[in-house]
């Protein structure tokens, strides 16, 4: 049994079978098990936030399967999540229901995210895990002004488990020098390049402030350390985090996954 019991038998047996017509295996731990892994680890980054989630409206921009749109729901959050690829929300609609949480999750296939159908200033909180690298180079721009323009002043964007360009191993694939090529094929299938740690904290736009400095790192910190986080790393974020911090950066943003935590200006200043 998991972690987060599953609550919608015949619903589970669904997923199930929707994920063996796409030739998924349901157990693996990135389809199946991947509720439970953002539960143990993008659940602290989402506690550890100004403010609860619980009644808030947020967009999980790049859904996958919808295991973050699960934990977000979990949590008491009014989630709508989106991403390109229509099969995977065809599953991520079973995975909220066999969690029960259907009816807190809104999820929804967009093809071209660099124009979402959604009003200025809709949501409360943007969830970014795991996916600005998969968005072509030309089109991140794009995207990171939509994702600015539907998030009201004052809301906050949370950028999770994004590879960086910065490091020699593509993190996603494990492939060598990955992040500074262009998209190649690597076992089974292609993978994107990562994307350089400025282009998340800028791209939104330049009224932003970043939470992680707000108190010298001490939350990142902490929250890794709940993630699991081996003591060696630990060590090596807490010697890294006040360097950043003079550098007017926080840790998070130069590690081989990009982690940052934006507050939106009350006034727009793009």
């Amino acid at each position: 049994m998991g972690i987060v019991p599953i609550r919608d038998a015949a619903a589970d047996r669904q997923f199930r079978d929707a994920c063996g017509q796409e030739g998924l295996n349901p157990d693996d731990r990135w389809i199946g098990g991947y509720v439970d892994y953002q539960w143990t680890h993008v659940r602290h980054l989402l506690e550890a936030l100004p403010e609860p989630v619980a009644g808030k409206r947020v967009l999980e921009f790049g859904a996958n399967y919808g295991a973050t749109s699960v934990v977000l729901a979990l949590l008491g959050a009014q989630v709508t999540a989106v991403d390109v690829d229509e099969s995977a929300i065809e599953i991520a609609r079973l995975n909220a229901k066999r969690y029960g949480v259907e009816n807190s999750v809104r999820l929804e296939a967009i093809a071209d995210t660099t124009h979402l159908p959604y009003g200025t200033a809709t949501f409360d909180l943007v969830t970014c895990i795991s996916v600005l690298e998969y968005v072509p180079a030309e089109h991140l721009g794009a995207v990171q002004c939509e994702i600015d323009r539907v998030l009201r002043p004052g809301g906050v964007i949370l950028v999770s488990g994004t590879s960086s360009r910065l490091w020699q191993r593509e993190v996603d694939s494990g492939c060598w020098l990955g992040n500074y090529l262009l998209t190649i094929w690597f076992n089974s299938g292609w993978i994107q390049r990562g994307i350089w740690p400025w282009h998340v904290h800028l791209g939104f736009g330049t009224g932003y402030i970043n939470l992680d400095r707000e108190d010298c790192g001490a939350t990142f910190l902490r929250t890794r350390a709940a993630m699991g986080a081996s003591a060696a790393k630990r060590v090596a974020l807490a010697i890294a985090a006040p360097i950043a911090q003079r550098a007017g950066t926080s840790a998070g943003l130069w590690m081989p996954n990009i982690s940052v935590t934006l507050r939106k200006a009350c006034q727009d200043k793009r």
